[in-house]
């Protein structure tokens, strides 16, 4: 009897072995034939992209108010064993990462803190303000640190919202062109700017097509024009500021040749209506009197603390969040 029960023992587990082996081959089969190794290549692979990733190529600050800034071009950190990008524009925007840091020092003396988001990488490495493919002109080691700026930038947006309701975005960078004043890009061109500061209404056409759309969508109090132009508008209290901006009240809109940046990737991306409660703008600072020393970035940060904490005012009291 003791031989009956072994054999069958015997025999129920050959079945299970034999059933099991089926199903092995048969999952095989479904599989197409892939190697069953695949994800740990894919792992690898991701560990080796990871390996190029230094924590100093990026810096944050966490901020205890609804603004959030973005330098992405002034990196100077340029190792050898990451190639040049072999497209798009690579020109720094000098000393745009210490103008950030500056502002940061301003606006906590009156104890506030923007969210900061500065890049340390230089710009021949990876692009910060363009999308993915352009940013790295195909590098796959520079699309982990390309993510990680912009997870930072969805982070410092989300904590901002979170605490205040909105949150205002600004993209910081430099240009040296030939009129010495800020060029605040609302994602407009100059005959849009005139035109709007042209009409005597509220153009909710060019409206849908600034960053600061999502502003004018919370509320019925604000119009464009008043936004860019008006006695409020943040160009217009820089100007009171002693930094001339266009546009504002007393400059409206780049002359004809005059050239002038209206805004780029990271502010197209940010103000968008994927992201609701955003508004803002691509803050273009002249190099000198605002750039071109540790004192002059100083004054600038003194001027625009006082400029942004009056616009924040004036928009949370139209504001309907």
């Amino acid at each position: 009897m003791c031989k009956d029960v072994f054999f069958k023992t015997l025999a129920r587990k050959c079945m299970i072995f034999c059933l099991l082996c089926v199903t092995a081959l048969f999952q095989v089969q479904c599989s197409g034939g892939k190697n069953i190794a695949e994800p740990f290549n894919r792992e690898s692979k991701l560990s080796e992209r990871h390996a190029f990733f230094d924590d100093s190529w990026l810096e944050t600050v966490r901020g205890n108010m609804p603004l959030v800034i973005s330098a992405p071009h002034g990196g100077t950190i340029s190792p050898e064993t990451i190639e040049d990008r072999d497209c798009g524009t690579k020109v720094m925007d000098n000393n745009t990462a210490e103008l950030a840091f500056e502002i940061k020092n301003a606006l906590e003396q009156l104890d506030k803190r923007p969210h900061l988001i500065v890049a340390r990488l230089a710009r021949t490495k990876v692009d910060f303000n363009r999308n993915m493919e352009q940013a790295t002109c195909g590098n796959q080691q520079m699309e982990y640190t390309w993510h990680q700026y912009h997870k930072y930038i969805e982070e410092s947006i989300d904590a901002a919202i979170k605490e205040f309701g909105y949150a205002m975005y600004i993209d910081l960078h430099g240009q040296s062109h030939a009129v010495k004043r800020l060029e605040l890009g609302y994602l407009l061109r100059a005959p849009a700017l005139q035109e709007n500061f042209k009409s005597t209404g509220n153009d909710s056409e060019i409206g849908t097509s600034t960053s600061l759309q999502n502003l004018l969508e919370n509320n019925q109090r604000l119009i464009l024009k008043e936004l860019l132009t008006g006695e409020n508008a943040f160009g217009t209290l820089m100007e009171k500021s002693g930094y001339p901006a266009v546009p504002s009240l007393d400059d409206p809109f780049p002359k004809g040749g005059e050239p002038y940046f209206n805004g780029g990737y990271n502010t197209r991306r940010y103000t968008s209506s994927d992201y609701p409660k955003v508004f803002g703008m691509q803050i273009e600072a002249n190099f000198t009197d605002v750039r071109d020393s540790e004192e002059n970035r100083i004054k600038f940060a003194n001027a625009f603390t006082r400029s942004v904490l009056d616009y924040l005012n004036f928009i949370e009291s139209n504001w309907e969040y």
